[in-house]
């Protein structure tokens, strides 16, 4: 009696033990993978922390940071590797500067919707009327369901603060038009949310002719070439009359040809089959680091 019960509860024990095993082997899978990430974790932020202090180490003058600008340079770090791009980090139109001269000057409104109609959007009056209300202070609709504060409480509205953002005012814009022709990356290829500057040795043709609706196509596709600093206006291979009015502001933007702050895109995967980006700002005199972004660690 006393041996049967010592080999029931050996037989309990033995299946309890198999159980754990089995149930092991099944989340083994989503076990590892969850280790190799937050194994990546740990060395996305040594990563970060390495090219942190590596780049405010370094001394980038105008032309190292204009002829490097955007060309992808390998990282090798062990079971790390990816690239890193660097720009300025001033080469946006502030929406919000250009929308307080669109409510005040033609031209800027003109070159607004002109902008709009060249990205092929159906409804640019819409477009316009939810940009401008959520740019203002009070909750008057310019068109029905333009201010989208009156629906949505938690919106901050007196600007466009950033990426987010935007991106809900395009979504309230396609639902309300049926058009998605726009989308944030190509609103994001020429504006920007914060800070007033431009810089002039990055800034893409459509900017220019947003900035300088008077400058002739010929003077615009100068600037627009980039095929060597300029360091002046003085220096630029234009008529004396634009570059008189070059680094006046213009609707609110003020344009400069001094990169003052680097934009840094770090883009890495690991030997763990896990990759992920990061993003960070870098005043050039200063070295101080803003608008940090890292983007979630995936694993396969």
């Amino acid at each position: 009696m006393r041996r049967g019960i010592v080999l029931f509860i050996t037989l309990g024990i033995l299946l309890l033990l198999s159980s754990i095993v089995f149930l092991f082997l099944q989340q083994s899978g989503a076990l590892k993978k969850s280790v190799r990430k937050n194994i990546d974790i740990i060395q996305t932020n040594l990563l970060l922390s390495d090219m942190s202090d590596f780049l405010k180490s370094q001394n980038f003058t105008q032309d190292d940071i204009f002829y490097g600008s955007g060309i992808p340079v390998s990282l090798d770090l062990g079971p790390v590797s990816g690239t890193i791009t660097l720009s300025s980090a001033r080469d946006k139109i502030d929406i919000n500067a250009l929308l307080g001269s669109v409510q005040k000057e033609q031209q800027a409104l003109d070159g607004l919707l002109l902008w709009m109609e060249n990205r092929h959007v159906k409804a640019p009056s819409l477009l316009l009327a939810i940009l401008l209300d959520s740019y203002d202070t009070d909750s008057y609709e310019r068109e029905r369901g333009s201010e989208i504060r009156n629906n949505r409480p938690w919106f901050q509205n007196g600007q466009i603060a950033n990426s987010r953002a935007m991106e809900t005012i395009l979504q309230t814009y396609t639902t309300l038009s049926g058009d998605a022709n726009l989308t944030l990356e190509s609103w994001e290829e020429t504006f920007g949310y914060e800070g007033a500057a431009l810089d002039l040795n990055y800034a893409t043709s459509e900017q220019l002719r947003l900035l300088y609706p008077d400058f002739p196509p010929a003077v615009i596709a100068r600037l627009a070439a980039h095929d060597e600093r300029y360091a002046k206006a003085e220096d630029l291979p234009i008529d004396e009359e634009y570059k008189a009015s070059l680094l006046t502001v213009h609707f609110g933007i003020t344009p400069t040809l001094e990169t003052d702050t680097l934009d840094v895109r770090i883009t890495f995967s690991s030997t763990q089959e896990c990759s992920g980006s990061m993003g960070f700002w870098m005043g050039v005199k200063k070295k101080k680091i803003t608008h940090l972004s890292l983007s979630p660690v995936t694993c396969e």
